[in-house]
C-alpha cells in the first residue's frame, strides 16, 4: 500500500465521520464482525489497524433513568418531565405525532453501516462506496432500525404503552404518518406502508415512491420527514451524500450535498425547494409556512430558505450547486449569543402552551455540550436574525446527547436523547451503549399538558374546520392535512369565507388541496389585506407553473418584503412573459438593494429565463430600466457572466448585443468588468467586433492597468507592454503586482526573464511586488526558476515578509524543483525548521521514491495517528496544564505569534484555519489532542485539497468556489488560485492538516501556560 493511499483510507474515519455528527451516533462493528463490512481485504486491514479517536465511551455506567432527569436544569419556570426510556426506546433519533396524538419514534439502531453492504472502497472525496444498491424493506438483509407507536391510554398526558410497528429497517430516519398509511424515510428509498384502517399492521409491503438517495456518508443521509400543509412531504438532505432522485413521475434529479427536498403523495412530483446550508439534520415550517432548519457549523442557530434559493456550501466536500449560474449564495441566520457549533437540531415553538414570549422562538439542541439552547427569532429584512435567550436545558451529565426537538400535539416541547458518553463514530469497536435512550417533555412549571382534541381523522369536516383556531400550530396543520385528504368539496364555500373574512392560512391550503383554488379567486386573494394571503396565493400559483399578469401589477405596488420574496421566487417557476414581467416590477424596489435576500433571488429568477434571449432583450431594450439599482448592481453584470461563461459564440453575441443595449457608459463598464470577471483565471477568448470595441474602450479607460485586460484577452504586444509595465518603477506598485499576479495566471514564456528578475530581488524594491513574482514564476515550467530561487534564499529572498516561505511553496509546486528544496535542506544550508508546514503537506503528497526518501530525511517518517510519543505528549502538557495558571495578556502575545496567523479567536487572528471562539475552550484534553494531533479532526469548510495542472505544477489548499470552469483555491498564504477545469488533471483531498504537528515544540513551561490562559480565558480548564 502506497504511503498516500493508506491514510487517506484512514481519512474517511477521523475526517468524514468524526467532524459532523449531526445528531447520530454509530452502531460500530465489532473486530468480529469487521469482515462483513469491508469489501476486500484492503479496507479490513484498515479497520483491524484503527484506533478510536474522538469523543469516546469514558467507560462510566448510565445513570439511571429517574436520577438523571434530575441532573437536567431547565429555564427558570420550566418543568422536564421523563416521557419515555429504555428498554422501550433506545438510540432514539426522531419523533412525529399522528391524528390521534401518538407518538411515533425511530430507533436508530443500525447506524452506521447499512445491513447487508460492504464497502469496497472510497471516491475522491472519501465517501463511502458500497458493492450493491440495497433493496428496500423487507428484501433483502433486514436492518436493526425499528418505529415504535407510544400511546396515552388512560388521558393523563403521558404515554403508558408502547409497541413495535415497523422492524428490519436499514437506514431508517424519519417516520409520518397520513395520507393513507405509514411514510418512512429509509435511504436510498421513501417508502410507503399502505395502513387503510389505520391499525398499525401495512395492509402490504411498502410501495416505493422515491429511489436514489445517498448512502455515501451515513451521518448525513436524507432525514427529517415532515408534512408541509401544503400537502408536500419535506426533507432534508446532509452535505456529504449525493442523489439521484425518481419517482414514478420525476426522473433522475441529481444534486451533491445539502438540500431541502419535497415530494407530493397525489401527483409523484418531487423537486430541491431549496439548495446549499450546513450537515443538515433537522428540519421545521411555522405557522405561516416558512421553511427552517439547524445546521452542524458554528455561529448560527440555522438557516431561513425562500423558496427556490442557493445557500453556502463547503465547496470542496460538497460539490458544486446544481445551478452553476447561482453566481452568489445566502449566509445563514445572524445569531447574537453562544456561537459554539453546533445546532443540530430545530424547532419553532408555536404549541400554545408556554407563555406568549416564547411564541415564534427557536429551541435547539446542542448534542456536543450536552445543552439545549433557546432563541429569539427577529426579522432582518426579508429573512431572520437570532438572540438567544437563558439556555432552555443545561445538564452536567456527559451521557445527555439530544439530537431532536419537537413540540407535541400538548403544546410541550419534546426532546429525543441518544443518551451516551461516546459521541464520536470513529471506531470499529462496538461499544456504544445501544440499550440506552430517552425521550424528555419541557413545560411551563404550572401546566399539565394531555392532548384532549381526539383522533382528528374521525372528526367531521365542521369540527375540523374549527379547529383553525386551535392555539397549538400542530393541531391546526394537522386539520388542514385531514381535509385535504378527504378531499371533500362540499366545504369549499365555508372555507372560501374563512379566507375572505378571517385570513385564515389553513383555509387556503386547504382548497389548494382540494385543488379548488380557481384562477379567478387567486387573483382576487393577490389583492388580501393579509400579506400571509397574498404571499401563500403567490406561492401557490407558482407551484402551479401559473403565470398572470396580476402577479406584476402585485410586484408593482406590493408593500410587504416577504411577499416581494415569494414574488421573486414563484417568477422563477413560471412562463418566461408573466415571470420576466413580475421580475421587472420588482426590480424597481429600490428600497430592496441591501436586503439580504431580495437582490439574489431577483438574480435567479432572471437566469431561469435566460434562455428565452427575445424576451431578454425586450426587457432590456427599456433604457430606464437600467437605472434601478438592483438592476445595475445585481442583474446585468450577473447576466453578462452567465452567457460569457458559457462561452459559446451565440453566448458571446448575446453579450454583445447586451452591451449595444446599455444606456450609458457606466452601464457598459458595468457589463464589461464581469464579462472579465467570467474568464478569471482563464484567457478571453475572440470577442465579437462591438463587444470588442466595448472591451478596449473599457480598456483603455483603465491607463497603466489596461494591460492586465490586454493580457487577458491575447492582444498583439499584451506581453511586451506588460514586460514594460513590470520594469517601470515610476508606474503605481498596485498595477505592477496585478500585472505579475496575471502573468502568473495566464502564462507568457516571454515575460519569464523579467518576472524572475523581479523574483529574486533585482530591479524591485518592494516586497508585495517580489512576492507577487514569486508565487507567479510557479506557472513556468523551467529548470533555471529553482537553482536561482534557491540561490537567493541567503540574500534577497530573505526570511522577511514571507518572501522565503513564499519561494517555498513555489518550489514544491514541481517535482524537480521540490528535489533541489530538499537538497538545500538535507545540505544543512536551509533549516528544516524555516520550511512552512503547509510546505511540508505538499512536499509529503509526492510518491516519487527519492522524493519519499529525502522528505523523510528532511522532515522525519510521518508519525502515525496518536503515536505513543504523541500520547506522551499530550499526558505530559496535560499535567503541565493542570497545576498552575498563565497570564492572559502574556499569552496574547504567543497565540497572535503562532495561531493567530491562521485563526481568529475573540475576533483577531487571520482566516486561514477555522475560528476558536466556537470550540470546547475549557477542555485542555480538546486542545492538547487538536494541537499535538492536528489531523485528528478537520473542521468542515477547512479540508485542504491537491491540485496537479497538466503540465506538473501542484498546488495545495481549501476550495473556496467551483464552477463549470474553474475551481478556486485558497492557499496556506491567504491567495485565491483560480485554476481552469481544462488543465486539470487531479483534484483530490489530502488526509493531513494544513496546521504543524509540532506547534508548541519550542515553548517553554510559562509560555505554554499563558498561551492556554488566553485561549480559554473566560472558561475555567478541566
Amino acid at each position: 500500500m502506497s504511503t498516500l493511499k493508506f491514510p487517506i483510507l484512514l481519512y474517511f474515519f477521523f475526517c468524514v465521520l468524526l467532524p459532523n455528527l449531526c445528531c447520530i451516533h454509530l452502531l460500530a462493528q465489532s473486530p468480529s464482525e469487521l469482515q462483513s463490512v469491508a469489501g476486500n481485504e484492503q479496507v479490513e486491514a484498515v479497520m483491524k489497524s484503527f484506533s478510536a479517536l474522538g469523543v469516546q465511551s469514558d467507560g462510566s455506567s448510565p445513570t439511571p433513568p429517574d436520577e438523571a432527569i434530575k441532573l437536567l436544569k431547565p429555564q427558570e419556570g420550566l418543568t422536564i418531565d421523563l416521557i419515555a426510556h429504555e428498554p422501550s426506546v433506545s438510540q432514539p433519533l426522531f419523533l412525529s405525532w399522528d391524528s390521534r396524538g401518538r407518538m411515533w419514534v425511530v430507533q436508530y439502531r443500525q447506524y452506521q453501516f447499512p445491513a447487508g453492504l460492504k464497502i469496497i472502497r472510497y471516491d475522491q472525496y472519501l465517501r463511502a462506496v458500497f458493492d450493491k444498491v440495497p433493496e428496500p424493506p423487507p428484501r433483502g438483509t433486514a436492518g436493526a432500525d425499528t418505529i415504535t407507536v407510544h400511546s396515552d391510554t388512560d388521558g393523563d398526558g403521558l404515554y403508558d404503552t408502547s409497541k413495535e410497528v415497523l422492524t428490519g429497517l436499514n437506514i431508517a430516519t424519519s417516520v409520518q404518518i397520513g395520507h393513507g398509511g405509514i411514510w418512512v424515510l429509509n435511504p436510498p428509498y421513501l417508502l410507503f406502508y399502505p395502513d387503510a384502517d389505520g391499525d398499525d399492521v401495512p395492509d402490504s409491503d411498502p410501495e416505493v415512491h422515491l429511489s436514489g438517495f445517498g448512502l455515501q456518508d451515513t451521518h448525513s443521509v436524507a432525514n427529517s420527514l415532515l408534512w408541509g400543509p401544503d400537502g408536500w412531504l419535506y426533507g432534508a438532505n446532509g452535505s456529504t451524500t449525493a442523489g439521484t432522485i425518481s419517482s414514478a413521475v420525476t426522473k433522475a434529479v441529481n444534486f451533491e450535498g445539502q438540500c431541502i427536498w419535497r415530494y407530493h403523495p397525489r401527483s409523484r412530483e418531487f423537486e430541491i425547494y431549496a439548495e446549499g446550508c450546513g450537515n443538515t439534520f433537522s428540519l421545521d415550517i411555522d405557522s405561516t409556512g416558512r421553511v427552517f432548519s439547524g445546521t452542524n457549523g458554528g455561529n448560527t442557530r440555522g438557516y431561513y430558505y425562500p423558496q427556490g434559493s442557493y445557500s453556502e456550501k463547503n465547496w470542496g466536500k460538497h460539490g458544486p450547486l446544481t445551478n452553476p449560474y447561482a453566481l452568489g449564495f445566502f449566509r445563514a441566520m445572524l445569531l447574537q449569543g453562544d456561537t459554539r457549533r453546533f445546532a443540530q437540531a430545530f424547532v419553532i415553538y408555536e404549541g400554545g402552551l408556554f407563555p406568549k414570549s416564547f411564541d415564534g422562538s427557536i429551541v435547539a439542541p446542542n448534542s456536543l455540550h450536552n445543552v439545549v439552547w433557546h432563541s429569539e427569532r427577529i426579522p432582518h429584512g426579508s429573512t431572520y436574525r437570532t438572540e438567544d435567550h437563558a439556555n432552555l436545558i443545561e445538564s452536567s451529565d456527559r451521557w445527555f446527547r439530544p439530537v431532536y426537538s419537537g413540540v407535541g400535539p400538548d403544546g410541550a416541547i419534546y426532546l429525543a436523547d441518544w443518551y451516551d458518553t461516546r459521541l464520536s463514530h470513529v471506531s470499529p469497536i462496538d461499544d456504544w451503549h445501544k440499550e440506552s435512550g430517552r425521550i424528555y417533555r419541557v413545560r411551563p412549571n404550572d401546566s399539565q399538558p394531555k392532548y384532549t382534541d381526539g383522533d382528528l381523522s374521525k372528526l367531521s369536516s365542521t369540527e375540523l374546520i374549527a379547529k383553525f383556531e386551535h392555539p397549538n400550530k400542530w393541531v391546526r396543520q394537522r386539520a388542514v392535512l385531514e381535509l385535504s385528504w378527504r378531499r371533500d368539496l362540499s366545504i369549499l364555500d365555508a372555507l372560501v369565507a374563512k379566507v375572505d373574512n378571517d385570513a385564515s392560512l389553513e383555509a387556503l391550503w386547504v382548497i389548494a388541496g382540494l385543488d379548488a383554488l380557481s384562477t379567478q379567486r387567486a387573483v382576487d386573494w393577490l389583492g388580501h389585506t393579509s400579506p400571509h394571503i397574498r404571499r401563500w396565493t403567490v406561492r401557490l400559483l407558482g407551484d402551479r407553473r401559473e403565470g398572470h399578469a396580476a402577479l406584476a401589477d402585485l410586484a408593482r405596488r406590493e408593500t410587504e418584503i416577504q411577499v416581494r420574496s415569494q414574488l421573486a421566487s414563484t417568477a422563477k417557476r413560471i412562463d418566461v412573459v408573466s415571470g420576466l414581467a413580475t421580475l421587472a416590477e420588482l426590480a424597481k424596489h429600490s428600497e430592496d438593494i441591501n436586503d439580504p435576500h431580495l437582490p439574489l433571488l431577483c438574480w435567479w429568477s432572471l437566469e431561469s429565463h435566460a434562455d428565452h434571449w427575445p424576451e431578454i432583450q425586450q426587457l432590456f431594450s427599456d433604457k430606464s430600466f437600467w437605472q434601478f439599482p438592483i438592476v445595475k448592481q445585481f442583474l446585468i453584470g450577473r447576466l453578462i457572466q452567465r452567457n460569457a461563461s458559457r462561452g459559446s459564440a451565440e453566448d458571446l453575441q448575446h453579450c454583445q448585443e447586451l452591451v449595444q443595449l446599455a444606456p450609458d457608459d457606466s452601464c457598459r463598464d458595468e457589463l464589461i468588468s464581469h464579462l472579465v470577471k467570467a474568464f478569471q483565471g482563464r484567457a478571453l477568448p475572440v470577442l465579437p467586433p462591438t463587444l470588442n470595441d466595448a472591451f478596449v474602450r473599457y480598456q483603455n479607460q483603465r491607463g497603466e492597468s489596461g494591460v492586465v485586460l490586454a493580457l487577458r484577452s491575447a492582444q498583439p504586444d499584451a506581453a511586451k507592454e506588460a514586460i514594460a509595465t513590470l520594469k517601470n518603477t515610476a508606474i503605481d506598485i498596485g498595477v505592477r503586482i496585478e500585472v505579475a499576479r496575471t502573468l502568473g495566471e495566464i502564462p507568457y514564456p516571454a515575460a519569464i526573464d523579467t518576472l524572475l528578475q523581479l523574483a529574486t530581488g533585482r530591479g524591485v524594491d518592494d516586497p508585495a511586488l517580489q512576492r507577487t513574482a514569486i508565487a507567479a514564476v510557479a506557472s513556468y515550467n523551467e529548470e533555471k526558476i529553482a537553482k536561482q530561487l534557491v540561490g537567493s534564499f541567503y540574500s534577497s529572498i530573505s526570511g522577511e515578509h514571507n518572501l522565503r516561505d513564499t519561494a517555498c511553496r513555489t518550489l514544491a509546486s514541481r517535482p524537480n524543483w521540490a528535489l533541489t528544496l530538499l537538497a538545500e535542506i538535507n545540505n544543512w544550508r536551509l533549516k528544516s525548521t524555516a520550511v512552512p508546514a503547509d510546505v511540508i503537506q505538499q512536499l509529503r503528497t509526492y510518491d516519487d521514491a527519492q522524493i519519499v526518501a529525502e522528505v523523510e530525511k528532511a522532515f522525519g517518517k510521518p508519525i502515525a495517528m496518536l503515536a505513543p510519543e504523541k500520547l506522551a505528549e499530550i499526558n505530559r502538557l496535560s499535567q503541565l496544564l493542570s497545576h498552575s495558571k498563565g497570564n492572559f495578556d502574556d499569552g496574547k502575545t504567543h497565540f497572535m505569534k503562532r495561531c493567530g496567523v491562521c485563526h481568529k479567536l475573540f475576533g483577531e487572528g487571520e482566516s486561514i484555519g477555522p475560528p476558536l471562539d466556537g470550540y470546547q475552550r475549557g477542555d485542555i484534553k480538546f486542545w492538547l489532542a487538536n494541537i499535538v494531533e492536528p489531523n485528528l479532526e478537520i473542521r468542515e469548510g477547512y479540508q485542504s485539497y491537491l491540485a496537479i495542472s497538466d503540465d506538473g505544477r501542484s498546488i495545495t489548499g481549501m476550495i473556496t468556489a467551483q464552477d463549470t470552469n474553474t475551481v478556486t483555491l485558497r492557499t496556506a498564504d491567504n491567495r485565491n488560485q483560480v485554476l481552469p477545469r481544462t488543465q486539470l488533471e487531479v483534484l483530490k483531498a489530502l488526509p493531513t492538516s494544513l496546521m504543524p504537528e509540532d506547534a508548541l515544540k519550542e515553548m517553554s513551561e510559562s509560555e505554554l501556560r499563558d498561551l492556554f490562559a488566553y485561549l480559554s480565558f473566560g472558561v475555567p480548564l478541566k
